[in-house]
């Protein structure tokens, strides 16, 4: 097997989140008087910062951060539902595991966030590492929080499972491989720009690219 440590994206990749991110900005907007967005604004979003979400509604760039504490709280509270889930996610995950796969996830959320919402996706206990863009560590498409991800397991082959153009560049700075999966923000049009190493359509396909028969 060629790759050892597949790392993979949140939102868009193993959940579509769309829903629950829409739920928490809008709230966060509607409170603070900025103009609320679409759900399909967020699902093209996903993966910015979040504070580009306020920035695109007509808040000001010196209230704009103070707004995401707010946002990620709202998360906290109200998003992690398992239906959200991607089918073939939890069988993918729960193969790799069993075959002693090093499984890593790198996402735009704070760690703490993503660990209590894998907890409550049903998710968290497939996962060796959960990296979330903490400082000072920047935002995708910078690759810090994937090499992030392979400093703990550096002598392993890895693969990045992402479903925007971020990931993709993401890892082609951080010098692996990457998979760019249709489901979710940015679709195979723009994902095939960036040249991903493979573009698959359903997360079950990735054991086609692993060559593992399930």
């Amino acid at each position: 097997m060629v790759y050892q440590h597949i790392i993979f994206d949140l939102d868009g990749t193993l959940v579509d989140s769309a829903s629950e991110i829409h739920e928490s900005a809008a709230y966060v907007c509607a409170e603070h008087g900025l103009q609320i967005p679409s759900q399909e604004y967020i699902r093209q979003a996903t993966g910015s910062p979040p504070v580009q979400f306020f920035l695109d509604h007509g808040c000001e760039p010196v209230q704009a951060e103070a707004l995401v504490p707010i946002f990620r709280q709202r998360l906290a509270e109200r998003a992690g539902n398992p239906d959200r889930v991607y089918e073939d996610v939890e069988q993918v995950l729960s193969l790799l595991y069993h075959r002693g796969m090093r499984i890593s996830l790198a996402t735009t959320k704070p760690t703490g966030l993503a660990s209590l919402l894998l907890t409550r996706y049903g998710l968290f206990s497939f996962f060796s590492h959960i990296q979330g863009t903490d400082p000072p560590l920047r935002h995708k498409p910078h690759p810090d929080i994937i090499k992030a991800c392979i400093s703990h397991a550096p002598n392993l082959k890895a693969l990045m499972v992402g479903d925007t153009c971020y990931d993709i560049e993401a890892a082609s700075q951080a010098g692996i491989d990457s998979v760019g999966i249709t489901l979710g923000a940015h679709g195979e049009e723009r994902l095939s720009e960036l040249e991903p190493t493979f573009i698959i359509d359903r997360m079950n396909e990735l054991m086609l690219v692993l060559g593992i028969e399930k």
